[in-house]
């Protein structure tokens, strides 16, 4: 009876030991479970805030390849015609110089459009998960551009922050010609066919017999001769395939484009023309005076003109035969006039740039008249040939990306 008492007793304290030893073990379980789920709530938010960070990283990576992108013909543009005004100039430069200039103008133009993209450097998800684009800095390297920056990915209180580096190489420029190294040899004379000849106009606008009609372009299909004033003619387009007259006045004329296939004459004065462009192919005849102002004039060939030339403001006349101005010549410094043939006026203001082929007859007051040979003439006179505009081979964008966490 005392065996079987003893029995009951170890069994009890076996079953308690059990008992004991299964919640230990049960309680470890819980224990490493619940600490798993922490260790994988912190992953998780660590992964979720380095996978914003990776996305602040391509945001803006995609914001400079398109500013890259987007800018490449504005700097072509831009240093071209830099080119083209020292040209213009007289102002010889290497293609080295110009090809100086390409990275601090991409350079600047990257700046500018990303400084216009705000909203690509901080991107808000919901409550304290973002991504924040920071520290960014361009800088240049002779022929590199480089963009660091860093990207700070937030999720909730974890923060992952990569570092990033972009590399834009711009290799060297080229001519288009095959490679003159000198940009500044090539012109070409005005060819009269810059003012283009309207399409598409009512029938109204064509060989009308009036020009001040509500017609902003007019064309005429031979020859047209208008005699009464035509002052304050501005916003106009006149095209004559053949001669063109215009009796009386012409004066105030601003933004208007003339040109004609034939002869043109003009009755009276022109003054006050204001950003006007006249294109003749044949001779020219003025019945007055002209003063031009920030306008151009192309005449094929010879010209005469009764009274005064005033050429002020970046005014510029081609005469690809002989001048004669029966009064005085005025050229501000700014201005430029280029005589293929002789030029005669009884006197000559010199300020600004004066070409002659021919001979030189008049009292030149002041200034000095250069007479020059055909080469001179046409570096002088003529424009850059389109086929010695130089291009721009640009490089890829290299990225880098370093984890700092």
């Amino acid at each position: 009876m005392k065996h079987s008492e003893n029995e009951k007793g170890y069994a009890l304290v076996t079953v308690l030991l059990i008992i004991v030893v299964f919640m230990v073990i049960s309680l470890s379980f819980l224990g490493q479970s619940f600490n798993s789920v922490k260790q994988n709530e912190v992953v998780e938010k660590n992964y979720q805030s380095v996978a914003l960070a990776e996305m602040g990283v391509s945001f803006y990576q995609r914001a400079v390849k398109n500013a890259y992108l987007s800018n490449q013909e504005n700097v072509v543009n831009q240093v071209n015609q830099m080119m083209a005004t020292d040209r213009r100039n007289k102002v010889v430069k290497s293609k080295e110089y110009y090809n100086g200039l390409v990275v601090p103008l991409m350079k600047q133009a990257i700046q500018t459009s990303l400084e216009s993209e705000q909203n690509t450097l901080r991107i808000e998800h919901r409550d304290n998960t973002f991504y924040s684009i920071q520290d960014v800095n361009l800088s240049s390297r002779e022929k590199d551009i480089y963009i660091t920056f860093s990207s700070l990915g937030k999720q909730e209180d974890e923060i992952s922050t990569l570092s990033a580096e972009m590399i834009i190489p711009v290799n060297d420029m080229g001519l288009t010609d095959g490679g003159q190294s000198d940009p500044s040899t090539t012109y070409s004379l005005p060819e009269f066919n810059q003012i283009k000849e309207p399409t598409g106009l009512a029938e109204k606008c064509k060989n009308p017999p009036v020009i001040y009609d509500s017609c902003r372009e007019i064309f005429i299909a031979g020859s047209g001769s208008f005699s009464q004033n035509h002052n304050q003619l501005d916003d106009k387009l006149l095209y004559a395939k053949g001669a063109l007259v215009l009796g009386g006045n012409a004066n105030n004329m601003s933004n208007t484009k003339i040109h004609s296939d034939g002869s043109m004459s003009i009755g009276k004065n022109m003054n006050g023309v204001e950003d006007v462009f006249i294109e003749v192919k044949g001779a020219v005849s003025f019945g007055g005076q002209l003063r031009m102002d920030h306008s151009n004039v192309h005449v094929g060939g010879s010209m005469s003109l009764d009274g005064h030339l005033d050429m002020e403001n970046h005014s510029f006349m081609y005469v690809g035969g002989s001048a004669d101005i029966s009064k005085h010549l005025s050229i501000s410094p700014d201005s430029k006039m280029c005589v293929a043939g002789n030029l005669h006026a009884s006197q000559l203001n010199i300020a600004g740039e004066l070409y002659v082929k021919g001979s030189i007859n008049g009292k030149i007051k002041s200034g000095e008249a250069d007479k020059v040979n055909q080469v001179d003439f046409e570096k002088y006179c003529g424009r850059p040939d389109s086929s010695q505009e130089l291009t721009i081979e640009w490089g890829n964008i290299v990225n880098n990306v370093e984890y700092n966490y």
